[in-house]
């Protein structure tokens, strides 16, 4: 069979109305940023190298962290603005954020964001930091970590708003395992999204198809077929296309690596202005659409992620998260995220969830085009209104093949 392109797939909310917004846009263009930093640093890991694929929400993460960030000081808030990009001091940041996330409350769009942060009973927060939390709409609740049954109370608690804020997509993002006798704060974000095609796919049209994996090692898996309004474009390494959502709310951003291209290199170099380049060449086409229904579900424990993208000292002894209780025996014990998408002929469900767990410092450790999607791919989620990336992954293999 003659092999065709490969393709990476990015999932992308267009804007309808660009924000005169300058503050927002500012806090969308570091997200944005970070989100393909991030996206790198999982994909040339070891373990996300094995073949496997990977989705994430940048946005979650970079919400959660965002939270944490007000609490930090010295050189441990400069390396957190640094690697989450914030172009202006940690106030006038924290301010733009907390706007950002009013909006979209307000929007009552395609998704939607939820914060929340359980704290130690009974510990010294200070009133300021508590009034940023505040700022980021999180529910606030108490719990008591010094002992077990306490403790597993807890995280029950936090799994059940996870699932809440999720539609249930969510399940477990911690466990007991994740928290100990000297958790003192976890910083939750979840965020959900669910909106359907423009122009949906005929189920009946759904028909089994190869998809190329890596090496050229070949799926049988079912694909969904039909006629889109596409926009269609092209690189010098890439070609791309668009198919939107619903009501002009969201587009799916389709960029397909020229035939030899290698999916992990091709991310490697992938950021947001060559992703934006790429954008700009579209031409709006009619075309015979087939890509793979699929379904992703990932964790990770993004400590190592992090530090290696330049938060070190937030994970270390000598952190200094004092703007948080006014003295600097805090840490980050680890950042753990679960994602879930799922692609069909109606549409896209994603939705994912984040916890920055917080410890005190101790010792312990046709005459249309044809547009086939069958090759490994990248996707990227991105909310329409202020144009943030909200989700990220990496397809190179159907789950359910013969």
């Amino acid at each position: 069979m003659k092999k065709r392109f490969l393709f990476v797939i990015a999932i992308v909310f267009s804007v309808t109305m660009c924000s005169q917004n300058s503050s927002l846009n500012s806090i969308v263009e570091s997200n944005n940023d970070f989100s393909f930093d991030v996206l790198k640093q999982i994909n040339n890991s070891d373990t996300s190298k094995s073949g496997s694929n990977m989705f994430i929400s940048p946005f979650s993460i970079y919400d959660a962290l965002a939270m944490a960030y007000d609490g930090a000081n010295k050189k441990t808030a400069t390396e957190m603005r640094k690697v989450l990009k914030f172009k202006k001091d940690q106030s006038e940041s924290h301010k733009d954020f907390a706007n950002l996330l009013k909006e979209y409350k307000a929007d009552k769009s395609v998704f939607t964001i939820s914060n929340a942060a359980v704290a130690q009973k009974s510990y010294n927060f200070l009133e300021s930091y508590m009034n940023c939390l505040k700022d980021f709409d999180a529910t606030i609740s108490q719990a008591d970590f010094s002992n077990d049954a306490d403790r597993n109370e807890a995280v029950k608690r936090v799994n059940e708003w996870v699932a809440k804020n999720t539609n249930n997509k969510i399940t477990d993002l911690i466990t007991k395992n994740d928290v100990n006798e000297l958790t003192r704060l976890i910083l939750l974000n979840a965020i959900y999204f669910n909106a359907k095609w423009d122009i949906e796919f005929k189920g009946e049209k759904t028909r089994q198809m190869t998809f190329y994996g890596k090496n050229s090692v070949e799926y049988v898996t079912d694909f969904m077929n039909g006629t889109q309004d596409v926009g269609l474009g092209e690189s010098d390494d890439a070609q791309i296309m668009k198919i939107n959502y619903e009501k002009g709310k969201a587009s799916m951003y389709i960029i397909m690596p020229k035939e030899k291209v290698d999916i992990d290199k091709y991310i490697a170099d992938l950021d947001i202005e060559k992703f934006d380049k790429l954008s700009q060449s579209l031409q709006t086409f009619k075309a015979d659409v087939s890509m793979p229904k699929f379904k992703i579900e990932s964790r990770f424990e993004m400590k190592k992620y992090l530090m290696d993208l330049g938060i070190k000292a937030a994970f270390s002894k000598s952190a200094d998260f004092s703007k948080m209780n006014g003295k600097s025996n805090l840490l980050i014990d680890e950042v753990i995220h679960k994602s879930f998408i799922e692609v069909s002929e109606k549409g896209t469900e994603a939705a994912a969830a984040t916890a920055v767990i917080v410890r005190e410092k101790t010792a312990m450790i046709n005459k249309n085009p044809k547009v086939t999607i069958n090759r490994p791919f990248v996707f990227v989620i991105k909310e329409n209104k202020n144009n943030a990336i909200l989700f990220a992954g990496k397809y190179v293999k159907p789950e359910n093949s013969k």
